[in-house]
């Protein structure tokens, strides 16, 4: 009897140990812009107080409750893949070098430097996450480059009490301006793992943080004058979760000012695409009960029609066969496929092309 009640405790805390086992995040964790189909996109909340709790709390089995937080503000991060980069940024950022593009939302204004907008350019790998380009955009006008140094944003796998480092550097010639460049040193250490609590829901994460020492170097031609200009210390305090492509709850600390982003699952998944190969057309949209669909193919081949939630499930599949080219009408009934109010998205498939288009069936 006594054996076996060792046994039982042995198992339970095998069980404990094994329940108390720090996650990994790989780069499949990650945002995703495929070639010629969609955008990725997540919706965030946004605030700027986290009360009396210290960002820097972290170590292993951590257990964080921040269900307080009440957002001010929200934006969609959306992730744009290489194909719906438009021009000048396509000349530079390709599929060949860029994973996807995504609009700086965070960026700062440089004092005498009339950058009214910046875009950031990304590339994913099996073991790298880094960013290798941006876009300004100076007086309206557009000015793509690449970074001489990438800025390694994170390692992969990223696991508890990892530490990495990258030097990043970058510099441009600004029109009737003169030259805009930055340097910065960026430290991350993964410091912390366990169980993190926000108004969205409960998580099992990963934190890393990162330090990131930042120079700005200026020079304008109209003065003969330049000089390098240090920024603030900023320091980013992320939680990851297993497949959720974003941090559950980012905190950024420059110069004493608090950013704090969490994750809002409410609204994750697809965009349509900005590619017109077969020309769907949808009628009427937002609709009741009926729609038509109308798509034209360039030769006869098979033709795959689903329609999927804002997530990208497939919640019915419309069309599998093959079809003559030309012009094809559908009319799709809601009541056929089980349809309620809210967004949906139809994927045509045919020849290796995708299309997508946002379709919403509205409420009486």
């Amino acid at each position: 009897m006594l054996k076996k009640y060792f046994i039982a405790i042995s198992l339970l805390s095998l069980l404990s140990v094994k329940a108390q086992t720090p996650i990994t995040i790989y780069a499949a964790d990650m945002p995703v812009a495929s070639l010629l189909t969609v955008r990725d996109s997540v919706l965030v909340n946004l605030t700027n107080s986290i009360g009396t709790m210290d960002p820097t709390v972290a170590g292993p089995n951590f257990n964080l409750d921040y269900s307080f937080l009440t957002y001010t503000s929200q934006q969609f991060e959306t992730f744009d893949a290489p194909a719906t980069f438009s021009s000048p940024f396509n000349l530079l950022f390709n599929v060949f070098n860029t994973s996807y593009g995504k609009e700086n939302k965070s960026f700062t204004s440089i004092p005498g430097v009339p950058i009214t907008g910046a875009y950031d350019f990304f590339k994913v790998s099996s073991t790298l996450f880094k960013q290798t380009g941006s876009g300004f955009f100076v007086n309206g006008t557009p000015l793509p480059f690449l970074y001489s140094s990438a800025d390694v944003v994170y390692k992969f796998p990223m696991n508890y009490l990892n530490q990495d480092s990258c030097d990043y550097k970058f510099g441009l010639p600004i029109p009737t301006l003169g030259y805009y460049g930055q340097k910065g040193h960026r430290v991350n250490v993964v410091d912390g793992w366990g169980t993190l609590t926000t108004p969205e829901g409960v998580f099992q994460t990963l934190r890393i943080k990162s330090t990131i020492a930042t120079i700005d170097t200026i020079y304008l031609s109209s003065f003969s004058l330049g000089s390098n200009v240090p920024r603030p210390l900023k320091t980013e305090y992320k939680w990851f979760a297993s497949g959720k492509k974003i941090p559950v709850l980012e905190i950024d600390v420059t110069g004493g000012v608090n950013t704090i982003k969490y994750f809002n699952p409410s609204m994750v998944g697809i965009y349509e695409n900005t590619t017109k190969q077969f020309n769907m057309a949808v009628f009427p949209n937002p609709f009741l009960n009926d729609f038509s669909l109308t798509y034209t193919l360039p030769s006869t081949t098979n033709v795959k029609i689903v329609l999927m939630d804002v997530v990208g499930k497939i919640v019915a599949r419309v069309s599998d066969q093959i079809e003559a080219l030309g012009t094809h009408q559908l009319f799709i009934n809601k009541n056929e496929f089980n349809l309620s109010a809210g967004v949906y998205f139809l994927k045509l498939e045919a020849n290796n092309y995708k299309e997508i288009k946002k379709i919403v069936v509205a409420k009486y």
